[in-house]
């Protein structure tokens, strides 16, 4: 059954202003138009009163925290832009990690901090090693080992792929961690409360775009629907289990597919689609750019491949699909940390997935690493 929901989930949406904050201002217009350049899209009417809105949601935040910026840019100004920012470690934020599959989709900002006070230090401490080896060097290395104690934190910020200048900063956020989570919880509440504002009027917007959703998914399951448009599987994916959607407003051009739970036969799917999607701005028109390459894409996706286990990934599925614990097996690694590479590499659309039984299949994607030979080849042959 497909679950739809327009309401605002506020933490997700709180973190996200913060984060436009950080940016060159004005944000949301000008990340707009390089966006409809990019994809070779005419926004229409609908677009552009959206994109307006979220420029006077951006202006009032701006004008709100004008003498925090500096607070604001200390959790999220990184030197090396990277997956997760210092907020979203800290709160243990982001939809990979262990501690979200006990907190509700919708959750409120006091009900989330309550969740993170009352985690046991020991749980706590292992949730953020989880989160920042990820982030390593090589997370291959950092990610199979189990977390034995503090010294493992540590060591997993030193092999982080972030400026040393970063890796003081979080180490210094990471022992005084109480205070900087009070002290976020404080800015993402103000955050909250400049959406607050707008809810009406962005939910409106979530509605029409989940109008837009029911009629182009018609009767499929959407876990279904979605996984055919990001991923292009020839076998589709069924599933039995419901999908709860919700609607990315920040984020808008968003298309998302996460899993919530440990065994992936009874694990809740949860799709997140981006409130600028209608009739006249639809996934086709984002989705078919998907291999395209540009120069954003072609460095994004040039440092994943620096990467020695993404790049065997690749280099493995070239002729044959492998599921997770295949790929764990061949290549060392641990299953959690093979889920890491292969959705990193799925997002950057050099894997394709199929679903066989309970098994989810990575192909690699020769469309997208076709295009971006050929971009290499225009642009830095002659």
């Amino acid at each position: 059954m497909n679950n739809y929901s327009y309401k605002i989930h506020y933490v997700y949406e709180s973190l996200s202003l913060l984060n436009v904050l950080v940016e060159p201002a004005p944000y949301f217009k000008p990340h707009m138009d390089k966006s409809a350049v990019d994809y070779d899209i005419i926004p229409g009417p609908r677009e552009e009163k959206f994109v307006e809105l979220l420029q006077r949601i951006e202006d009032d935040a701006r004008e709100e925290f004008a003498d925090d910026i500096d607070d604001i840019k200390s959790y999220y100004a990184l030197e090396d832009k990277i997956s997760y920012s210092f907020a979203s470690m800290l709160l243990l934020h982001d939809s990979v990690c262990p501690a979200m599959n006990d907190i509700p989709e919708n959750i409120s900002i006091k009900d989330y901090q309550k969740y993170i006070k009352d985690i046991s230090e020991e749980s706590y401490n292992k949730y953020f090693y989880q989160l920042i080896s990820r982030a390593g060097k090589n997370a291959s290395d950092n990610d199979d080992a189990e977390y034995t104690g503090i010294c493992d934190i540590i060591d997993a910020i030193y092999e982080m792929d972030i400026a040393d200048s970063d890796k003081l900063k979080l180490q210094q956020l990471y022992i005084h961690r109480s205070e900087h989570i009070s002290k976020l919880f404080t800015i993402l509440t103000r955050a909250a409360k400049v959406l607050k504002r707008y809810e009406k009027k962005l939910e409106e917007f979530g509605k029409d775009t989940i109008d837009y959703a029911k009629k182009d998914a018609k009767d499929e399951p959407y876990v279904d629907y979605v996984m055919k448009k990001m991923a292009y599987s020839s076998s589709g994916f069924n599933s039995s289990n419901d999908c709860y959607i919700t609607i990315s407003y920040l984020n808008c051009m968003k298309v998302s597919l996460s899993f919530k739970g440990d065994d992936f036969k009874t694990a809740r799917p949860i799709a997140q689609i981006g409130a600028i999607y209608s009739d006249n701005l639809t996934y086709d028109k984002i989705m078919i750019k998907r291999t395209s390459i540009t120069q954003d894409k072609a460095l994004t996706i040039l440092k994943l491949l620096s990467d020695k286990s993404k790049l065997e990934i690749l280099q493995l599925t070239r002729d044959e699909a492998y599921y997770g614990a295949q790929l764990a097996n061949k290549i060392g690694l641990t299953t959690a940390t093979i889920s890491h590479h292969t959705s990193a590499l799925f997002e950057q659309s050099l894997l394709q997935i199929e679903k066989v039984d309970s098994k989810i299949f990575y192909k690699q994607n020769q469309d997208t690493i076709k295009s971006l030979i050929k971009y290499l080849e225009d642009t830095l042959l002659k």
